[in-house]
């Protein structure tokens, strides 16, 4: 009975040691990303926003497979600081057969934000390039953020023109939407011919941010000849005749 018993044990040790190690499925390799950052983005539009004392954060993506490209434009971090600004230029690929509705569409996008309430479509606003699309929301804690939502869509160019506007403690101005899209120019567009005059055909209706509106800003009062003179000083009386 011992012997066997050993032999029992022995076999078992045995079994132990030359078992084989069980199959582990391979891994799947992660799915690459739709949209590749382009690493060093050489910038093909620009806007300048006085109330930031540095110019934008600039990222340009790329779509893997269709080919479209995002520029975006952002200036300050929503939550974080007083105002907050983000442009993006779509020129959509095959990717992209048709654009949806823009106010769907704004909604879509605002979403990252997490709004505290209903997100509120508002009048459109009339800008250099037509009417732009626009909703209202709040966000952050309390809903203390205030934030104007716009996009434009074109057809021909295949583009869109899209972004926020945020305030903290304070109503987004309207009016300075429609500065901020005056103020977007297009510094290149390689090949686009469509996409430049597009572009061209805008800056045509720039108001300079309304400061070519008569109702705003009237035209200053020039001053005459004889208003502006400095006055003429006799040395002396004048000799009789």
């Amino acid at each position: 009975m011992a012997y066997l018993c050993g032999i029992a044990c022995l076999a078992i040790v045995t079994a132990e040691l030359f078992k084989s190690s069980p199959v582990i499925a391979a891994a799947e390799p992660a799915a690459r990303p739709e949209w590749i950052t382009v690493e060093r983005p050489y910038p093909a539009f620009e806007v300048h926003l006085p109330e930031f004392a540095e110019g934008p954060q600039y990222t340009i993506q790329r779509h893997e497979r269709g080919g479209g490209r995002k520029d975006i434009l952002t200036f300050g971090e929503p939550g974080r600081s007083m105002r907050h600004v983000a442009i993006e230029i779509y020129r959509p690929g095959s990717e992209q057969p048709d654009f949806d509705d823009p106010v769907r569409a704004l909604v879509a996008r605002v979403a990252a934000f997490e709004p505290t309430g209903d997100i509120r479509a508002s009048f459109p606003i009339e800008t250099k390039y037509g009417q732009v699309a626009t909703v209202d929301f709040a966000f952050g804690r309390f809903g203390g953020g205030h934030c104007v939502g716009f996009v434009r869509t074109s057809d021909a160019p295949r583009l869109q023109i899209s972004g926020v506007s945020c305030n903290m403690g304070a109503l987004v101005d309207r009016s300075r939407v429609a500065c901020l899209l005056d103020r977007l120019t297009l510094l290149s567009a390689g090949s686009d011919r469509a996409t430049a005059s597009f572009f061209a055909r805008a800056e045509v209706n720039r108001t300079f941010c309304g400061q070519r509106d008569p109702l705003m800003y009237a035209t200053p009062r020039h001053q005459g000849p004889a208003e502006h003179a400095p006055p003429v000083r006799l040395r002396g009386a004048l000799a009789a005749r």
